[in-house]
């Protein structure tokens, strides 16, 4: 049966593979090492790879929702699975529902979490990364389609990459900490959605205790990258992006890195949400900081050291997989949200998530950790076969929780075992 895009994205993954590692092999002209024929012979060899790509087009192929108890398009989660959308739905209705993001954009250029299916938008305003997420998906959309005509279209008479450029200037506009160069929004855990001063915890309020952390960030960074290359796709001068990266990378390592991890946060002038003495410093937040290394804000030596405390964090937290949101997670009560966000390990607060640990495994590729990689996709790809599904998280004990159709680790898990393949392909 033909599949319907499967090789300009597999192109795409073995572009980026080469581009980042050279081949994992040593560079393009260097023969691959005995180790590396072996690994990749029993990657291509493993069933469950094919498997669960195929469950992922299956998945992904039914409508854009984020899952089964999600009945909107969120941004953030469409933004994770752009590449296995176009391939199972095409290019014409991925186009059309980021162009509806854009006719929902807001007079000051802000961008909304997502779009029901009566056509009503909402925003959680805890979160700074729906305008960065809607930038990387549209690059995404045309670095794979070539679609760059989609950039001169004009939505409510404003050209799509002026309103992208319009999405990131209210991020500077309205999110700014100009004393430390860098975005803010509320605090929460790692990437999560949820504050701990009220319930449900979406909304920015007088409550709410501003603050800078790793995730927003590192996502503003991405997007950065990701308009400079739109505007010079759509004939404009993409340099100010290009500094506008540059200094967040400073930022970034000035404000946030200690030399061994992200501090959780960074507060601003109403302070921590937290009781005094509670000391915040040890938490390390996974999420957050894979995205930094897929947005090239640490070394190399660094992202290697990265690797190894995101897995030694797995075993100390009892996880099943790098996919631990944080280690370790805030106290029981910590957050007001006590059905989600109360209890230790569950959810946002330390709860195993394979939308974001596939991004370690493929951060782990890109970085020339393929055997790493593969032995830390394992135990995601047997949940999916166990479960029959891509649950949206897992508690400690192994149990699948939330969406049992979350197409973000569809659109995840599809990416690494891409990664993976072009890796062993190339080896």
């Amino acid at each position: 049966m033909k599949k319907p895009m499967l090789a300009p994205l597999v192109a795409w993954a073995v572009a980026l593979l080469l581009a980042a590692c050279g081949g994992g092999g040593g560079g393009d002209n260097a023969p691959a090492s005995p180790q590396s024929s072996a690994l990749a012979q029993t990657i291509r060899s493993d069933p469950r790879l094919p498997l669960v790509r195929a469950k992922a087009r299956q998945l992904v192929a039914k409508e854009l929702t984020a899952g089964t108890v999600y009945p909107a398009v969120f941004i953030r989660d469409l933004n994770t699975f752009v590449e296995v959308a176009i391939e199972t739905q095409g290019a014409a209705v991925v186009r059309n529902q980021l162009r509806l993001f854009l006719e929902h954009q807001g007079s000051d250029g802000n961008i909304p979490d997502g779009i029901a299916a009566d056509g009503s938008d909402f925003k959680g305003t805890v979160e700074t990364d729906q305008e960065s997420s809607l930038v990387q998906a549209v690059a995404r959309y045309v670095a794979l389609t070539g679609d760059r005509a989609f950039l001169a279209e004009t939505v409510r008479g404003v050209p799509v990459i002026q309103r992208l450029e319009n999405a990131l200037l209210f991020l500077y506009a309205h999110r700014w900490s100009a004393p430390h160069g860098l975005v803010w929004g509320g605090t929460r855990a790692d990437w999560g959605d949820v504050q701990p001063e009220d319930v449900p915890g979406v909304d920015l309020s007088d409550l709410s205790h501003p603050s800078i952390s790793i995730y927003d960030n590192a996502m503003l960074s991405l997007a950065l990258a990701d308009l400079q290359a739109l505007a010079i796709a759509a004939g404009r001068d993409g340099s100010a992006w290009a500094e506008r990266r540059v200094q967040l990378r400073t930022a970034v390592r000035a404000h946030l890195w200690t030399g061994t991890q992200f501090i959780p946060h960074l507060y601003l002038e109403k302070g921590s949400p937290f009781p005094a003495g509670f000391d915040e410093s040890r938490i390390y937040f996974q999420g957050g900081t894979a995205v930094a290394i897929e947005a090239g804000l640490l070394e190399p030596v660094e992202v290697q050291q990265a690797f190894q405390r995101m897995i030694r964090n797995k075993v100390e937290s009892g996880s099943g997989t790098v996919g631990v949101s944080l280690y370790p997670a805030y106290p029981a009560g910590f957050f007001r949200n006590t059905e989600w966000m109360g209890p230790e390990y569950f959810y946002q607060n330390g709860g195993d998530w394979p939308w974001f640990g596939a991004r370690i495994v493929q951060q782990m590729v890109v970085h020339g950790q393929p055997q790493t990689a593969y032995q830390e996709l394992g135990p995601m790809l047997d949940r999916v076969i166990r479960d029959d599904g891509f649950f949206e998280w897992y508690t400690r004990e192994g149990a699948a929780k939330g969406s049992a159709e979350y197409r973000g680790t569809a659109g995840e898990l599809a990416m690494a075992i891409d990664l993976l393949l072009a890796w062993a392909a190339a080896n």
